[in-house]
């Protein structure tokens, strides 16, 4: 009986010690969030304005709100939960002030509540936490303290106080493992030693792993093929490609005795061979540098001036406004500088809406571009897939000009850099892309040769 007492008293000293935490750090986090309300959030808010922001807030994870205010009205940021979700006895202390925390259950899920208020502001903010995957946890812990209790029953009050210390060193053996799995570490593997049940855990985890590394394995190696694929389709397109443009721009050249019918065919292959070129230009681009072989020769650069040649040689000088103060200066390649700005504006000038700009500005450590168009703006889940290679917002959209690499391309040469590009998107329309690269004193080559740092990058450690 000892040691079921001792796997009892373990089992609840683990989970009040869980809850105190996760309460703590909810806690810790709602006040952060009022905070928040209290700084950029005006009382004469309205609904839309409330409910844009806590969208917004939610957008770190982690936690749905509900908002109530004097006159009994709520927003949500999630269909399962509504006004009746908030626990009765939250509601006094919230009203007076107080942030107060609660645990409660909706449709099933276990939620930690917490609630606060922004005085002098009517409105109540409830931030519910799901709490499924620590009750999870928790009943881990308790089945498995409550199986190996029962074996331990036949030893001294000694042995079983000192086994049910240890009985969890298995269980973080395993989330160890779990981490270092979901990290990327494949080969990662447990003992298999015994026949119980923590044993069959163990081999059982270790067939998965080995089925998911040579999964990986295989889906690497494809990766790998297609990428050679790629590379080796664009090199061989490329002469075939070279010539045809040639004959095209010879027949641009030459249209005069063509009809109209004629004409306008010669204009089109000429438009979808130069296309087509600059497709097969850019996959061989990101194939070089999706092999690494990717080289950069450094040389010092103005960027107002390299962004100013960019416009000018493009024809768009009437068509950005530019804000670029000189003597913004770092190491660079020209040409990978110039790709990058090309296509950040180039995708501003197709996709957006004018005004477009451009501004160029830097701080002690770093220098970046700016591009700015007016356009609709991108919704928020297509952010993330923004650089993806051939990626359409819109299915249904109209073919463009472009190759659908132009971003990716635009990145890969910003991270060649050191550096990176970056996308945001506010509540208006419009959208910025921003290229942001370390300032760099001198060549990292003469960096690498006389051993000092050259730079402080902030973006990579």
């Amino acid at each position: 009986m000892t040691a079921v007492s001792v796997a009892a008293a373990s089992y609840f000293l683990v989970r009040r010690a869980t809850l105190e935490r996760v309460t703590a750090a909810a806690i810790r986090e709602s006040r952060l969030n009022l905070e928040e309300v209290a700084e950029r959030l005006p009382p004469s808010a309205t609904t839309s304005d409330i409910e844009a922001f806590s969208e917004r807030l939610t957008l770190r994870g982690g936690f749905e709100i509900v908002i109530l205010d004097g006159a009994g009205s709520s927003t949500t940021t999630s269909f399962s939960l509504s006004a009746s979700a908030v626990p009765a006895a939250m509601d006094a202390p919230v009203t007076a002030g107080r942030v107060v925390s609660n645990r409660t259950t909706v449709a099933g899920d276990p939620y930690l509540v917490v609630g606060g208020r922004v005085l002098p502001d009517e409105r109540r903010w409830y931030f519910f936490f799901p709490l499924t995957d620590v009750v999870a946890d928790l009943a881990l812990v308790r089945n498995v303290l409550a199986g190996v209790g029962t074996v331990l029953l036949v030893l001294s009050a000694l042995v079983g106080a000192v086994a049910a210390r240890s009985l969890l060193r298995p269980i973080r053996r395993t989330r160890d493992a779990v981490h270092r799995v979901e990290s990327g570490q494949l080969e990662t593997r447990l003992p298999e030693q015994g026949r119980d049940e923590l044993a069959d855990l163990a081999r059982s985890f270790n067939r998965m792993a080995e089925t998911l590394e040579a999964t990986v394995g295989d889906l690497q190696t494809l990766e790998s093929d297609h990428l050679r694929f790629v590379a080796d389709v664009s090199h061989e397109l490329r002469t075939p490609l070279t010539a045809l443009t040639t004959a095209a721009d010879v027949l641009e050249a030459n249209t005069e005795g063509l009809n109209e019918p004629g004409r306008r065919a010669a204009r089109l292959l000429v438009v979808e061979s130069r296309r087509l070129g600059a497709l097969v230009e850019d996959l061989m681009e990101i194939s070089r540098l999706d092999a690494g072989a990717a080289s950069i020769s450094w040389d010092p650069v103005d960027l107002a001036t390299a962004t100013a040649a960019a416009l000018d040689r493009r024809g768009w000088r009437d068509q950005v406004a530019a804000d670029l103060p000189g003597g913004i200066t770092t190491y660079v390649d020209r040409r990978r500088l110039d790709t990058i700005l090309v296509n950040l504006i180039g995708n501003a000038l197709e996709h957006g809406r004018p005004p477009v700009g451009v501004s160029v500005a830097s701080t002690s450590d770093r220098v970046s571009v700016a591009v700015s168009d007016a356009g609709e703006g991108i919704a928020v889940e297509h952010l993330a897939h923004v650089f993806d290679r051939f990626y359409k917002a819109d299915p249904a959209r109209p073919r463009s000009a472009g190759s659908g690499l132009g971003l990716a391309i635009a990145r890969e040469n910003a991270r060649l850099h050191g550096g990176d590009v970056t996308v945001a998107t506010g509540e208006g329309p419009g959208v910025t892309f921003t290229l942001v690269l370390p300032r760099r004193t001198h060549s990292p080559d003469s960096a690498a040769d006389d051993g000092s740092p050259g730079v402080a990058n902030p973006l990579h450690g």
